[in-house]
Formats: structure tokens, C-alpha cells, sequence
């Protein structure tokens, strides 16, 4: 009998070693999964996370995701869980061998196709970097399609490291004044087009334009004095 019980012990234990079951339960602190295993439902186990040290992931499962349970000894208390088993409920973002995705539930997008080494993202509301240094995008041709807002200095550098030149094809404002020095091929600020100017004093080499008088010049009836 006690053979008989021992065989059944091992039988059980072997088939407990390595089950198919879903995610019924998340505790996020402690990180923790109950999996529900045919009509057994597991007490609260760990799951797999891609890296667990000084590199580290974040990203729990879900209700009904389906994993793989891993049960050491046939000990389906000591489990583990393996998580990333597609299912009809939560099919994969994509199907193409070229691309890498990842999918967030509010419909955000990360997609990376390594055939036209393309990264795009997706659905995203707010997206932030922060840096304490420095920060570089090194590229020939960037587009914003929105406003774009500067709340610190704005330098375009046409030297022979930066070969670049700034084009504003819409209405370019400023609110805290406008300082620079060269400009042009030649070393010049060229401006094609109407210039107008209200409001403040428009100053040339220490000369205010509209208060400037010319000296030894004699009035006509008409003439005020001032530029006109």
C-alpha cells in the first residue's frame, strides 16, 4: 500500500512539474501571480521577469494571460511562472518576421522593422527625455509638424562642424528679444520681403531711424523735420 502511495506521490509530482495554465490573480508588491491550472487555482508565485538585478525589467502580467508553470520538485508552491504564451484572447501585434512590437493597453504602439530600419511609435499622448548633460539627434532632415516651444536659448551653429541653416516656412514669434551675430554665406543677415515695425525704437549703428534728422539739410513746406 505505502508502495502504491509513493508510486502515486511521484506520478503526481511529475506531472506537476511543468503545467500550462493562466494568469487568474497579479499582485503587484510584492510582485506576485496566482495561476489557475485546470480547476486548481496555485497560492501566490513568482513569474519570470527578463532581468531581476542592477539591470532590471518591469512589465507584470495580466488576468488571463496564458504561461507556462514551472514547479521544481513537482512542488507547485515553489512555482514559477513563465509568461509570454499567445492566445486567441490576447493574440501577438504582428506577424511579419521584420519587425520587433511591442503593445500597450491603451493602444500604444512600439515598433521597430529591422528590414527598412524604421522605429516608430504610436498612440502615445506625452512623451518625455530628460537628460542631465547633453542630449544630440544627429540626423540631415528633422520635421515637426506642431508648435514647437523653446523655454531656453536657441543657437543654429552654420559652421563647418554644424552645415546646417534654420527655415521657418510659417510665422516665426519670439517673446524675450532676438541677439546673434553674422549670418549668411558672406558673414551678412539677408531679409527678402516687407519689414514692419511697431511699437520700441529701431536702431542702426547707435542711430534711432525714426527720431534720426539729417543736419544742413533745408525743410520743404511739408516736412516735419523728422524721417518720413
Amino acid at each position: 500500500m505505502a508502495d502504491m502511495n509513493e508510486t502515486a506521490d511521484i506520478l503526481r509530482r511529475l506531472e506537476s512539474l511543468i503545467r500550462y495554465g493562466t494568469v487568474a490573480e497579479v499582485q503587484a508588491k510584492p510582485p506576485r501571480v496566482r495561476i489557475q491550472v485546470g480547476k486548481l487555482k496555485t497560492t501566490w508565485v513568482r513569474w519570470v521577469a527578463l532581468r531581476a538585478a542592477t539591470i532590471s525589467d518591469w512589465c507584470p502580467p495580466v488576468p488571463g494571460e496564458q504561461c507556462v508553470l514551472l514547479s521544481p520538485s513537482g512542488d507547485m508552491a515553489s512555482a514559477v511562472a513563465l509568461m509570454g504564451l499567445a492566445s486567441d484572447e490576447y493574440p501577438l501585434p504582428s506577424d511579419n518576421p521584420d519587425e520587433w512590437v511591442r503593445r500597450f493597453p491603451d493602444g500604444a504602439v512600439v515598433r521597430y522593422h529591422h528590414g527598412d530600419s524604421a522605429l516608430t511609435v504610436t498612440g502615445i499622448k506625452t512623451a518625455t527625455v530628460q537628460a542631465a548633460e547633453h542630449v544630440t539627434v544627429d540626423c540631415p532632415e528633422t520635421t515637426f509638424t506642431g508648435n514647437v516651444t523653446i523655454k531656453g536659448k536657441l543657437t543654429v551653429l552654420g559652421d563647418a562642424l554644424f552645415k546646417a541653416k534654420a527655415t521657418v516656412t510659417k510665422l516665426f514669434s519670439y517673446l524675450a528679444g532676438m541677439s546673434g551675430q553674422g549670418g549668411g554665406d558672406g558673414g551678412e543677415t539677408s531679409i527678402t520681403g516687407n519689414i514692419r515695425h511697431t511699437e520700441g525704437a529701431l536702431s542702426s549703428n547707435g542711430v534711432v531711424l525714426h527720431t534720426h534728422t539729417h543736419g544742413n539739410v533745408e525743410q520743404g513746406n511739408d516736412n516735419s523735420g523728422g524721417p518720413q
